[in-house]
């Protein structure tokens, strides 16, 4: 594995949260710190990939809370939706309109490329309208992800098109 070397210029309060980090994690310098958090992070962001919720209470006590939903958030991100889900696919990882088989992407240029709003969308497509807004929120934050998926997309049309057109007489 090759090592890297990373060098950060921390602010006062970093360098408080750091000592404070030390402490508690009984390493002695700040690369055994960094090293130390970063493995405590590798757990978390591995737990939460995995639908675990990290809470100070109990998971069972109706009372706890996501205590890190940043992270949450980042790596989870259908857990900021109410109507878009992760679907199991070998390739695609963008979100899709639960309970429906079209993505976020697909409602979202199909109300683009139409110049409707998102309520007029939800009538077109038979969804809440909060699912057309919580589509049109994710394609904004995701636009990269979507924007590629669709021309994987249109590859394979094309590619499936070529492969598949009967022969010429």
């Amino acid at each position: 594995m090759k090592r890297r070397r990373m060098q950060i210029d921390l602010r006062a309060e970093d360098e408080l949260t750091l000592e404070r980090a030390r402490r508690a994690l009984g390493t002695e310098g700040d690369s055994d710190t960094g090293r130390a958090l970063l493995m405590l992070f590798a757990k978390l962001s591995a737990a939460i990939e995995q639908g675990t919720v990290i809470s100070f209470l109990p998971g069972d006590d109706p009372r706890a809370v996501d205590a890190v939903p940043e992270l949450t958030s980042a790596l989870r991100p259908e857990s900021r939706y109410r109507f878009l889900v992760s679907l199991p696919h070998s390739w695609r990882k963008q979100l899709s309109i639960k309970g429906r088989r079209i993505t976020a992407g697909q409602l979202v240029f199909s109300m683009e490329a139409n110049g409707w709003t998102v309520d007029e969308v939800a009538r077109q497509f038979d969804v809440d309208p909060l699912a057309a807004a919580e589509a049109a929120d994710y394609v904004a934050r995701n636009r990269q992800l979507v924007e590629a998926e669709a021309a994987e997309d249109r590859r394979s049309a094309e590619s499936a098109a070529t492969h598949h057109a009967p022969p010429r007489r």
